[in-house]
């Protein structure tokens, strides 16, 4: 490998044998060192490969203003990430965690702990993402030395959450919309939602899904279900309206029409929590 910039005493930016950019993280791997030189195999801990350009320049640009350990720690975090989540995850984490990583353990320094509103949504709808950031206050309390607040396993989930839905509305806001629509049901149903049972956890799932494709334009277009959603308008008919509420308010908020195929998919489970 070839050094193509010195970023500090401990990350340089490379070229690969493939030609490939990639990020090297290392004690003193810096030092002495110049573009055009080839690395030592023995300084370098850590090898950072990124897609994207965009990508690489952002985590370059992180790398050279936060500590050598909170790179180390963010690489542990998003490799137990990958490996335990189903969706893959953008490489644009390593940049945002690492920087999020470095304020936290600066403020904890400080004695500033801030709270976050979302961790009972973040650990009912994401409970293995809020899993791994209680797993990465660990990784941190080893990597680092420092012992972070509860409520930043939450932010670090919402982390990874977000580099899962690169091509969609952020975390925060599937959030919202999820536990908008499942208020909607409550009160118009009159609901007392039992959060234990597996009826509400697969409505609840159903309707994290659906806010998915909402935020990203992507609803089921398809209205093959039309006879279906007659049958259920004369069997179920409160059931139906509080489906058609529901997306007269998505229509309203985001501008997505429901189709008949969503109508009844929610109808279907809104019967099974109601």
């Amino acid at each position: 490998m070839i050094v193509r910039r010195v970023l500090n005493n401990s990350i340089v930016a490379a070229i690969d044998d493939n030609l490939d950019e990639v990020i090297l993280l290392g004690r003193g791997i810096g030092f002495k060192s110049s573009p055009g030189q080839h690395v030592d195999p023995a300084t370098v801990d850590k090898v950072f490969r990124l897609d994207g350009r965009a990508a690489q320049d952002r985590f370059a640009l992180v790398a050279q203003s936060v500590p050598a350990e909170v790179l180390q720690a963010t690489e542990e975090i998003v490799a137990a990430a990958r490996e335990r989540l189903e969706a893959p995850l953008s490489d644009t984490v390593f940049a945002a965690l690492a920087d999020h990583l470095a304020y936290a353990v600066e403020r904890q320094a400080q004695g500033v702990s801030l709270a976050n509103a979302l961790e009972s949504e973040v650990s009912r709808f994401y409970p293995a993402e809020h899993r791994l950031g209680l797993d990465a206050l660990a990784i941190v309390a080893r990597v680092i030395g420092t012992a972070l607040p509860r409520d930043e396993a939450t932010n670090i989930a919402l982390h990874l959450i977000n580099a899962q839905t690169a091509g969609g509305g952020s975390a925060h806001r599937e959030i919202e919309l999820t536990h908008q629509i499942l208020d909607v049901a409550r009160l118009h149903l009159g609901l007392t939602y039992d959060e234990s049972s597996l009826e509400y956890q697969r409505f609840s799932q159903h309707v994290r899904y659906f806010a998915q494709r909402v935020l990203r334009g992507k609803t089921v277009d398809k209205d093959d279900d039309d006879g279906l959603l007659s049958v259920l308008v004369e069997k179920k008919p409160e059931l139906v309206a509080c489906a058609v509420r529901i997306a007269a308010f998505v229509k309203e908020r985001h501008g997505q029409e429901m189709s008949s195929s969503e109508m009844v998919y929610l109808t279907m489970h809104l019967d099974r929590v109601a």
